[in-house]
């Protein structure tokens, strides 16, 4: 028998290896809230059908679904919920869960996302000692959960870093709005890895994301987990650098607007994207504030949330003020996204115009304290949020132009923590 009323929540569960769906189901009948359906989507041969039928469970063969982006697509497509619930076969929901999720949107209807803390778990059950790097800002704690004593890990602020680098925040587990999802454009088909951080990046530009502050889930680690295995596990590393790269200055534009600061494009009158007031010493197209930096912009501190720095740095000689005075504008979290031909290779030193040299480590001295120490005139004080050299196409690399890109999160009072080192 299958229900015709609306639930509430869908939860989507695609499995190609149905050993725990029992469990899953279990977990989901326990909720304190039962306004739920479940959505079981076999691919690749799985066969499951519950011991005991429940009519808000539905189970649909898609073996034609190819990839995980494929699979939790179609799943999102046969739900009817309102809020959309993202359950890992082989994963549990705290008892409360939904009951959790679902108040956390009806006292902040703005969210597009709700995540929780997370807690591990092994495969038969038990409570997994395991920890990533603490010093990257992961923080752990022992807790209940359902009378299970496990050891959570607090998951991260919902930043443009944390979202672009998807191993900081959001965690599971993961809620989001039906109309937000497919206001993003739902999940990419085509994705076989890192569907999640592909699509919570895009809901990140829709609207804010809601961390509670509780461990209602509990991930299970075993030997078939994706990231086990070292080929895919280095595979995934690559492409979760390659969408932030993809998805960094949309994530930090979006984080921008809603909290009503400025973005600034400087050197605007090569370009400027859209959504950014202009910066430039000449007044031409694109140019909204003309203004010869280091000298002090008409302003207020605190006031940006973004600066986009390229093919800029390298043509204001004063580097120390240049700094000093964009970090004085910078809101607490704001980022500064810089690219600049690196010294390293040929275009810093052929164009004419080029006064100021910049390589990897010219920004050491604006992220650790014991290159700080050299430069007692430095006042800004950022998180490296990125820093690589690269050409940035093939003409680049023909020709010897490599960049240097360092983007970087203001640090000051209230900024959020940001995963990775922090200045030491």
């Amino acid at each position: 028998m299958t229900s015709t009323a609306t639930p509430r929540f869908s939860v989507f569960t695609p499995s190609h290896r149905p050993r725990f769906l029992d469990e899953c189901l279990t977990t989901l009948q326990a909720q304190t809230c039962t306004d739920w359906e479940w959505i079981v989507l076999l691919n690749n041969g799985a066969r499951w059908r519950p011991e005991h039928p429940d009519e808000r469970v539905r189970v649909e063969i898609a073996d034609h679904a190819a990839g995980v982006g494929a699979t939790k697509r179609r799943a999102c497509e046969l739900a009817r919920g309102e809020i959309l619930v993202e359950l890992d076969h082989d994963d549990l929901l705290a008892k409360d869960c939904l009951a959790e999720v679902g108040k956390a949107f009806d006292e902040h209807p703005e969210i597009v996302l709700v995540y929780s803390n997370t807690a591990q778990i092994t495969e038969d059950g038990k409570r997994d000692e395991s920890r990533f790097d603490e010093s990257c800002g992961w923080q752990y704690e022992d807790v209940l959960v359902d009378g299970r004593k496990v050891l959570q890990v607090l998951s991260l602020a919902p930043t443009p870093h944390n979202v672009a680098y998807i191993w900081y925040a959001p965690n599971h587990v993961r809620a989001f709005r039906r109309d937000a999802y497919e206001k993003a454009g739902g999940y990419d088909a085509t994705r076989t890895v890192l569907d999640d951080q592909d699509l919570m990046c895009r809901l990140f530009h829709i609207g804010d994301f809601h961390h509670i502050d509780r461990c209602l889930y509990l991930q299970r680690m075993h030997s078939a987990n994706t990231q086990s295995d070292p080929e895919i596990n280095a595979h995934i590393q690559r492409e979760t650098v390659a969408l932030y790269d993809k998805y960094i200055e949309a994530n930090a534009l979006a984080w921008t607007h809603r909290r009503g600061l400025l973005a600034l494009d400087l050197g605007a009158a090569h370009r400027k994207p859209p959504g950014y007031l202009g910066v430039d010493q000449r007044a031409g197209a694109g140019v909204d504030i003309v203004a010869t930096l280091p000298g002090k912009l008409d302003l207020p501190d605190d006031s940006v949330g973004l600066m986009r720095a390229v093919d800029f740095l390298e043509h204001v000689p004063a580097k120390v003020p240049l700094i000093n005075e964009l970090y004085r504008l910078l809101a607490p979290g704001g980022m500064l996204l810089t690219m600049t031909p690196s010294s390293d290779g040929r275009g810093a030193y052929q164009d004419p115009t080029h006064v100021a040299y910049y390589n990897e480590n010219s920004f050491w001295y604006y992220t650790d304290n014991q290159y700080r120490a050299f430069v007692p005139d430095i006042e800004a004080r950022f998180q490296s949020s990125r820093l690589v050299t690269c050409f940035p196409s093939d003409w680049h690399s023909d020709n010897g132009i490599s960049y240097v890109i360092a983007n970087l999160i203001a640090m000051k009072e209230g900024t959020a923590r940001c995963g990775g080192k922090l200045l030491v």
